[in-house]
């Protein structure tokens, strides 16, 4: 069973709590808060299994943090997710929220409009969904080269009835723009009013 403390807390979102994993660097554990029903829980993990063979090496980069499978823990089963690092500290990548709310962000808006297309079109091509689609759940990793990529480390999946974005591309294609729309995230200006406005009310999560 491993052992998860407060000193390997990391952050949290509504649903779970992330923590280092105390024997890799490399990956993350994610443990359900008490008050989140077991099926919420499992809507992305069973997500994960629908998209694990998919054939990565055909992506422009892997735009997805990797679920690795459960593991037992002091705290209840957790969650194990590769760890999104920068290359040149390996310290925790930021999220896309943090660069956006900062005054004299190191990455310029045209970079990062750059990236969102990319991620937008990956997500298109290769028809995976982001159900939670928030500048919270998206890490910005920066490379070697001081290059980014925009990897999603949360909400993947979808409640599609009839799946038809799984099926055909111009149903992903209307399905992902409308889901960057809705998460006003088709404009980093729109994004920023939406950090902004949460803030103003207090938002316990943005």
């Amino acid at each position: 069973m491993v052992q998860l403390n407060d000193s390997l807390y990391i952050a949290e979102g509504v649903a779970r709590k992330c923590y280092h994993h105390p024997e890799n660097t490399n990956l993350c554990i994610k443990i359900g808060k008490p008050e989140i029903a077991k099926d919420h829980l499992y809507k992305e993990i069973n997500y994960y299994s629908k998209i694990q063979k998919k054939d990565t090496s055909q992506f422009s980069y892997p735009f997805y943090s990797k679920f690795r499978g459960e593991i037992s823990t002091n705290l209840g089963t957790g969650f194990v997710y590769d760890l999104i690092k920068d290359e040149p500290s390996q310290k925790i990548s930021l999220t896309l929220r943090h660069y956006l709310e900062m005054e004299d962000s190191p990455i310029s808006d045209a970079t990062i409009i750059n990236e969102l297309k990319r991620l937008k079109q990956q997500m298109i091509e290769h028809k995976v969904f982001v159900g939670d689609l928030r500048a919270r759940n998206i890490c910005v990793k920066i490379l070697k080269d001081t290059s980014i990529q925009l990897i999603v480390i949360d909400g993947l999946g979808h409640r599609d009835f009839f799946p038809l974005a799984d099926w055909f591309h111009h149903y992903a294609k209307k399905k992902v723009e409308r889901r960057f729309i809705k998460s006003n995230l088709h404009s980093l200006e729109a994004q920023r009013i939406l950090l902004k406005r949460l803030r103003a009310i207090g938002a316990k999560y943005i």
